[in-house]
């Protein structure tokens, strides 16, 4: 993993523990939404696209035969940060748990879930996989690995920790690079001397492909449809299902 957005994770920080202590569900979950870095583009984004998003996650985590009324009752996230995402899972009274490789991050995570089953400060590659749950979640994650053979031995952790389904999401599609890099510099000032070596990491959806054939996995592709989110056009989705 990239050093230098280690460094950019862990001074990550909240200023507004009145918002923890006010029990807002909306603005907790946006504050920590913006402690996760979805702060760093001009155009801020509303608890209702975020909640789209988040339903379309839902169901397609859901949607698999194995699962006993096709409803995921436990999640663990791969990159949780400050628990955006479980923290609204929670609130559905799904059973969470999380790793994030940010310490700043886990403990914030700590003061704002209720009772996870385990929030852990690693990188995603080390993930134990002792405990298992219905679904394994990664969102906006994947595109800060360096490698595919990183995010091969993620994706290896996914499938051993997940009894059903796991989900990819906003991944940096390989075909869409060129374009992503000329968006971002016409609206980025100093794009390449601020994110000099903080590179993303785009894939091929190839790997994916191949990974779920050798692992005899049902695989699918989604396009991201959040509302007003400008990054849609540059990134996809991608679930699995164990095929058993």
């Amino acid at each position: 993993m990239n050093d230098k957005w280690h460094e950019i994770w862990e001074k990550r920080n909240t200023d507004s523990n009145i918002l923890f202590e006010e029990g807002d569900v909306q603005k907790i979950f946006l504050e920590l939404k913006r402690i996760n870095g979805w702060d760093s583009m001009d155009n801020k984004l509303s608890y209702e696209q975020f909640y789209g998003q988040y339903i379309q996650i839902k169901n397609e985590l859901e949607f698999n035969s194995k699962i006993s009324d096709n409803v995921v009752k436990s999640i663990f996230e791969i990159g949780c940060g400050a628990g955006a995402n479980l923290y609204l899972f929670e609130s559905e009274g799904i059973h969470v748990g999380g790793i994030d490789y940010s310490r700043t991050l886990i403990e914030i995570a700590k003061t704002i879930l209720n009772s996870p089953i385990e929030l852990l400060c690693d990188e995603a590659v080390n993930v134990p996989v002792d405990i298992t749950y219905d679904a394994i979640l990664s969102n906006s994650v994947f595109s800060y690995f360096d490698s595919y053979k990183y995010a091969q031995k993620v994706l290896e952790a996914m499938i051993n920790k997940a009894k059903y389904s796991i989900g990819i999401i906003d991944i940096h599609d390989f075909k869409k690079k060129e374009a992503f890099l000329e968006f971002r510099k016409s609206i980025v000032k100093d794009y390449e001397e601020r994110y000099r070596d903080l590179p993303k990491f785009f894939y091929d959806k190839e790997f994916f492909l191949k990974f779920a054939e050798e692992h005899n996995m049902n695989i699918r592709f989604s396009i991201s449809d959040m509302d007003g989110y400008w990054n849609n056009d540059f990134v996809f989705n991608c679930y699995m299902t164990k095929n058993y």
